[in-house]
């Protein structure tokens, strides 16, 4: 089994939530991933170190407001999303139907 379908595999419903909204942009702040995501900064902190762990994303000091931290793909991520991609539909729909019952069941 390769390192990508090793690490695809192995990550979270909601790192793979985190994946595909950065999929989508350059950069996020983890506050905007945390509100995308419906979920607090910590739980959002917790996800994005735990993807800069294995090297998937990356975090910086926004050059315009130092305040904010930058996330962002590394070109690992470009690899895992691709084996990721390759997960059904049906699977991914599964997903994050449960990571969204599971956000309700937290806010209750």
């Amino acid at each position: 089994m390769s390192t990508e379908s090793r690490r695809a595999r192995s990550l979270t419903p909601r790192q793979r939530e985190v994946l595909t909204l950065l999929s989508g942009r350059t950069q996020w702040s983890v506050g905007e991933i945390a509100t995308a995501l419906g979920v607090s900064s910590a739980a959002a902190t917790k996800a994005v170190t735990r993807l800069e762990n294995r090297g998937v994303v990356t975090r910086s000091e926004n050059k315009v407001d130092h305040r904010r931290v930058d996330v962002c793909l590394t070109d690992a991520a470009t690899e895992t999303n691709q084996f990721t991609a390759s997960i059904s539909e049906e699977d991914r729909n599964r997903e994050l139907s449960t990571a969204a019952s599971l956000r309700k069941e937290e806010q209750c």
